[in-house]
């Protein structure tokens, strides 16, 4: 193990800002890239902010220290970033689609791509064509040019930035692309191995957003989704490609089920109602309604008594409302919070929900006080 030196260390946040002389660790979103991980001395790196500075989950007293980079992130990182470069290559190349973004996180990377009329054919043939390219294999090269001898390239798939000054670091896929890039990049395309797009949207700008996934990752994802594909069939007891119609049987069913008990809550609320006219509770001389019960018929309560004459309370698991003309019921949900800290609440005038431990004396005797304020 090598070592560094840690020249500095403060409190920030909840972690330590480190200062790093010499830095070997990969900057956090340069390029889009994910940054290096690893520790110092034990001490975990949690972000590398810039060439000096890295944010780590304990203190580090300043001095000379071993460190440790996590090298199968840093090949993950490469395999995704060289995979970037390949679906934007082929992107380019064939169907004159520009990239305008790049981003890399520990579950997925996105490409922007600047159109929005692409068709899930073109996609799936996009795809195709990246394992395709990835199974036959190719070199992938790294050269340093001067920034002139660089700019001057033909197969350039990217002008180079006016903010580059120095030399640049030329990435060539060989045979399909040549750009510029300080990232972590394989040796052989073939160390993909797969390469998956999981999903596309639009997004401004006129763009379409894919994100993919590249190597282990989209290995293990296909694993995923299998698991995922078994377990389902077994529970429908069905085939695999019988999982989509099987799906949309039990959500109709489930859509009719629902439409029944809503009218059973309906009936069921009604005969409630109709008993809870006839036995108010009396508080303060005003008529208070009170049940605790389910959800729907809670609901359909609220919707159809009359609250310019009565206060109604309803009670679920974890959960309630106060509803009426004759109180302010926001003001009273308040007034409970304030009596006790573990209810939480707000609302209107008219109506406000309640959550916690709601207990049917305690809410009583303190819509009795509110009463008198």
């Amino acid at each position: 193990m090598d070592k560094i030196k840690v020249l500095s260390c403060a409190k920030e946040g909840n972690f330590f800002k480190a200062e790093i002389e010499n830095s070997p660790f990969y900057i956090d979103g340069k390029g889009g890239q994910l940054g290096d991980r690893g520790n110092i001395n034990g001490a975990k790196i949690l972000n590398v902010v810039d060439e000096h500075f890295v944010i780590v989950n304990k203190e580090l007293t300043p001095g000379t220290y071993f460190y440790f980079i996590d090298e199968a992130r840093r090949v993950d990182i490469a395999i995704q970033h060289t995979a970037q470069h390949l679906f934007s290559a082929i992107a380019y190349n064939d169907y004159e689609l520009n990239t305008v973004g790049f981003r890399m996180s520990d579950n997925y990377s996105t490409v922007d791509l600047d159109s929005q009329d692409l068709s899930p054919r073109t996609i799936e043939e996009l795809e195709d064509k990246i394992n395709e390219f990835i199974g036959k294999g190719s070199h992938v090269l790294i050269n340093i040019l001067p920034k002139n001898e660089a700019a001057e390239l033909k197969s350039l798939r990217k002008k180079i930035s006016e903010k580059v000054q120095d030399s640049v670091r030329i990435i060539e896929i060989e045979g399909i692309d040549t750009s510029a890039c300080a990232g972590f990049h394989v040796e052989n395309i073939k160390e993909l191995r797969l390469f998956k797009i999981i999903k596309w949207e639009k997004i401004k700008g006129s763009y379409t957003r894919f994100y993919f996934l590249s190597g282990q990752r989209a290995i293990d994802d296909y694993k995923n989704r299998n698991k995922i594909i078994n377990t389902l069939v077994a529970k429908y007891s069905c085939k695999d490609f019988e999982i989509l119609a099987m799906t949309d049987k039990v959500l109709e069913e489930k859509k009719k089920i629902e439409g029944e008990l809503r009218l059973l809550s309906q009936d069921y609320g009604t005969i409630i109602l109709d008993n809870l006219y006839k036995n108010p509770i009396l508080l303060e001389d005003k008529k208070v309604l009170f049940f605790q019960g389910n959800h729907r018929v809670i609901e359909y309560i609220s919707s159809n008594m009359d609250k310019n004459e009565h206060v109604f309370i309803g009670l679920f698991d974890n959960g309630g409302i106060v509803t009426s003309h004759l109180i302010d019921c926001g003001a009273f949900v308040k007034f409970l919070t304030v009596l006790n800290s573990n209810i939480r609440g707000g609302g209107s005038k008219e109506r406000a929900n309640i959550k916690g431990d709601l207990d049917k004396t305690f809410i009583l005797c303190a819509l009795e006080k509110f009463f008198t304020l």
